[in-house]
C-alpha cells in the first residue's frame, strides 16, 4: 500500500494562476510529505512531462519552481515488486500511480504479455495494460489509482469494488486535487485558499465512491464519473441447499485468505478473539507465520478471549493494555489518523491503531482483519429486528446496503489507522468472490441464533468451539475503548452529553498542523 496525490491547475491566464502554476510542484510535494507515513520506502513525482524518483524530499525541494499545470505524487510501501512509481506503459504515453494490491496480477501478466511489454515486476503495471485494452472489470484487488493519459489528455481516478482503498478529491475555482487522505487536501486549502485548519477540516471534501472512476478532461477543465464498473452477482447459487452453500463459502473464504498472504513470510492479525478474526488467523497460519495483535483496557473481555484462543491454537500473540494515563494519547493519535471526530470511529479505531503499532514494531508490513463479516453474514443485533419488522426481503436489502456502505462506516477509518503506522490492511471477507457468494446465501442461514450461523459452522471446523459460538460484541465495547474517549472528555471538563463540544473546542486543536 502507498499514498497517491495530485493537483491540476485550471487556468493558465492571470497572475494568480501563474503563481499557482509556478508552485504546483511545491504543493504536491507538501501533500506527499503529509502522506509519507503511508509510503516510507521511496517516492516519485510527475509534473507535466518530467518524472523524478527519490528517497528524501531534500533531494528535490531546491528544484520546485518550474511552471507546471499538473503534478502527481506517489509514496511507496514496498510489498510486491521493486519498481518505483509513477510507472509508464511501453511508449510512455500513459503513466500510473497506484495505492493497492492486485491479487491476480500474475495471471493478467501472462494474458497481457502477448500484446504488451512489461518493464517492471510490480503488480500495478498490469493496471496500465488493462486500461489500454479497455478492460474495466478484470482486476481482482484492492486499489485506488490515478492514470495520466497523454494522448487523450485526461486523468482517470478509480477505486476498487468495495472501497478498501480510499480516495478523496476537491474541485475549486483554481484547481482540482485528489489524495489518499483528506489531510493532504487540507494542506492545499490552507496553502492556496488561505484557510485555517478548522475551516479546512470542515470543508466539503468529496470521496470517490467504490466501483467507479472519475475522468478529468484537461482540455475542457471538466470531469464526469462512471459508476458500477463491476457487477456483483447476488444470485450466485441456483440451489439453496445449506451444505452446498456452506462448502462453497468455505472454499471462497479460504481462497481469499490465501491470495492475501501469498508470497508473504509473516503477517499480523488485528485480533479481537471473535469468530471472524479467529477464522482468518487460523486459515492464514496454515500458509505463513502469523502473529495476533490484541488491544484493550484493563480487564477487557476481548483480551481475555483473545489470549486464551491464541494459546489454544498455538499462535504467536501480543497484547497491549491501554492504561488510563495513555487514553488521551491514543484518542489524539487516532483522531489525527482518521481525520474525523466521531465517538464510534475513534472508539473502534483505537484498538486497530495500537495493534498496527505493535505490528510495525515487529517489522510486519501486512495485517489482516475480520472486517465485513458482520455485515455480510448478519452479525449485528439490529438484523434480527429488521427481520421481524420487514421480513426476509427487507433484511436482504439491509444487508446489501450495509455491505456497500462499509467503506464510509469502517474501511476508511481502518485504512487510516493501520497506514498511520506504515502497515497495510487486507480484508478477506470483502473479497469480490466472497461478496458474490455471501450475498447469495439465504438470510435464514445467517440470522439463526447465535447469528452468522453459516460462518460459525465453517469456523467450528478450524477454531475452538467457544470462539466459533462466541456472541458478537462490538469492538468498542469488547475492548473498552469507547470508555476511553469519554474519560478523556471528562478529564477536560466535558460531560458525555457535551462530547461534540469536546471535539470542536479541545480535540481539534490537538490534531491541527
Amino acid at each position: 500500500m502507498c499514498s497517491i496525490s495530485g493537483i491540476i491547475a485550471k487556468d493558465e491566464e492571470g497572475s494568480g494562476s501563474r503563481s499557482l502554476l509556478k508552485n504546483i510542484q511545491k504543493h504536491v510535494i507538501n501533500m506527499m510529505k503529509i502522506l509519507k507515513h503511508r509510503g516510507p520506502d521511496y517516492s516519485g513525482i510527475m509534473f507535466d512531462d518530467e518524472v523524478l524518483y527519490f528517497e528524501n524530499f531534500d533531494d528535490i525541494t531546491e528544484n520546485t519552481e518550474t511552471i507546471s499545470r499538473m503534478a502527481m505524487g506517489h509514496n511507496r510501501l514496498a510489498i510486491v515488486g521493486t519498481a518505483v512509481q509513477p510507472i509508464p506503459n511501453t511508449d510512455e504515453s500513459i503513466w500510473i500511480i497506484c495505492n493497492g494490491e492486485i491479487y491476480n496480477h500474475v495471471e493478467l501478466r501472462d494474458e497481457l504479455s502477448v500484446d504488451h511489454e512489461f518493464k517492471t515486476d510490480t503488480d500495478s503495471e498490469a493496471i496500465i495494460h488493462t486500461y489500454e485494452d479497455e478492460l474495466v472489470d478484470v482486476l481482482d484487488g484492492d486499489y485506488a489509482y490515478a492514470i495520466y493519459d497523454k494522448e487523450k489528455n485526461i486523468i482517470e481516478l478509480r477505486r476498487d469494488l468495495m472501497g478498501v482503498k480510499p480516495l478523496y478529491y476537491i474541485d475549486t475555482d483554481e484547481y482540482f486535487a485528489f489524495a489518499s487522505e483528506k489531510k493532504a487536501l487540507y494542506c492545499l486549502l490552507m496553502e492556496i485558499n488561505g484557510m485555517d485548519y478548522k475551516s479546512a477540516f470542515n470543508y466539503d471534501i468529496s470521496r470517490l465512491n467504490p466501483n467507479s472512476r472519475l475522468i478529468y478532461e484537461l482540455d475542457e477543465n471538466s470531469w464526469y464519473i462512471e459508476e458500477d464498473l463491476e457487477k456483483v452477482n447476488p444470485d450466485y447459487f441456483e440451489e439453496n441447499d445449506y451444505e452446498l452453500c456452506k462448502n462453497e463459502l468455505e472454499t471462497t473464504i479460504l481462497d481469499s485468505v490465501l491470495k492475501r498472504v501469498k508470497g508473504l513470510e509473516r503477517v499480523g492479525i488485528i485480533y479481537s478473539g471473535g469468530v471472524d478474526s479467529t477464522l482468518v488467523s487460523k486459515l492464514a497460519s496454515e500458509n505463513c507465520d502469523v502473529t495476533l495483535y490484541s488491544v484493550g483496557s484493563e480487564n477487557s473481555e476481548d483480551l481475555i478471549y483473545a489470549e486464551r484462543a491464541a494459546k489454544d491454537m498455538g499462535l504467536k500473540f501480543r497484547k497491549k493494555i491501554i492504561l488510563e494515563d495513555e487514553f488521551e494519547e491514543y484518542v489524539i493519535k487516532v483522531a489525527k489518523a482518521i481525520d474525523e471526530l466521531d465517538v464510534m470511529k475513534l472508539s473502534v479505531g483505537i484498538p486497530i491503531f495500537a495493534a498496527s503499532e505493535m505490528a510495525k514494531e515487529d517489522g510486519i508490513k501486512v495485517v489482516l482483519s475480520g472486517q465485513g463479516a458482520d455485515e455480510l453474514f448478519a452479525g449485528y443485533n439490529r438484523y434480527q429486528r429488521i427481520l421481524n419488522e420487514k421480513g426476509e426481503e427487507g433484511l436482504k436489502k439491509s444487508i446489501i446496503s450495509d455491505v456497500f456502505d462499509i467503506h464510509k462506516v469502517n474501511l476508511e477509518r481502518d485504512d487510516h489507522c493501520t497506514m498511520a503506522n506504515g502497515v497495510e490492511l487486507r480484508v478477506p471477507f470483502l473479497d469480490k468472490f466472497v461478496i458474490d457468494v455471501g450475498l447469495s446465501i439465504p438470510v435464514e442461514y445467517k440470522i439463526e441464533e447465535p447469528r452468522k450461523k453459516i460462518l460459525r459452522d465453517i469456523a467450528s471446523k478450524y477454531v475452538p468451539d467457544y470462539i466459533a459460538q462466541r456472541p458478537k460484541k462490538a469492538a468498542q465495547y469488547g475492548s473498552g475503548s469507547e470508555k476511553m474517549v469519554y474519560a478523556v472528555a471528562k478529564k477536560h471538563g466535558y460531560s458525555k452529553k457535551e462530547i461534540n463540544k469536546f471535539f470542536e473546542e479541545y480535540l481539534i486543536e490537538k490534531i491541527k498542523f
